[in-house]
């Protein structure tokens, strides 16, 4: 099934496109189930539909997302799809089941180190309009307790580049 995908700072249709809504929903279980983060990748630029920072892309052969269970208890994972129907969106849904071991908080600096966006012409047949979005720079906070007690905590940065502009046609002389 095709969907839209980032490739090389503009959106493009290609086969798996529309992964990162699965990706970023089993990242975020992980992150607050208290999975260690092994491997994952934001976005190259920001997509508002997902919480900035926390968010994850998948791409074949080359982007992927990997959580760890160090904790001693099985971790069974149940994930679904309510579909959407007129009137309401589809909704993607994962759930962690186990021992809880960890009471995990988030939190987030402010956005930085802004990254202004460009124009760009495409009179190419794979083109897809796009609207100019600013770039930055933002940390994740994951804080983690135990007995209410605060046990460890972790920071993440995410940098998002900016998106281009992009139109299509050509560029008038």
């Amino acid at each position: 099934m095709s969907g839209f995908v980032i490739n090389q700072g503009v959106f493009r249709e290609e086969l798996g496109g529309g992964v990162s809504q699965v990706a970023t929903t089993m990242y975020n279980a992980g992150f607050f189930g208290g999975m260690d983060d092994v491997e994952h990748h934001p976005h190259a630029f920001y997509i508002n539909r997902y919480p900035a920072g926390r968010e994850a892309t998948v791409y074949f052969g080359s982007l992927d997302l990997r959580w760890k269970n160090s904790t001693k208890y099985g971790v069974l994972i149940r994930a679904y799809v309510v579909k959407s129907r007129p009137g309401s969106a589809g909704q993607m849904h994962v759930e962690l089941w186990s021992t809880k071991v960890w009471e995990v908080k988030a939190g987030q600096s402010a956005r930085r180190n802004f990254r202004e966006p460009g124009e760009q012409y495409d009179d190419t047949d794979k083109c897809v309009p796009q609207q100019p979005i600013q770039g930055f720079d933002i940390d994740i906070y994951r804080t983690f307790y135990q007995g209410g007690k605060k046990v460890k905590s972790e920071t993440d940065t995410a940098r998002y580049q900016a998106a281009d502009k992009v139109i299509c046609g050509k560029k008038p002389d």
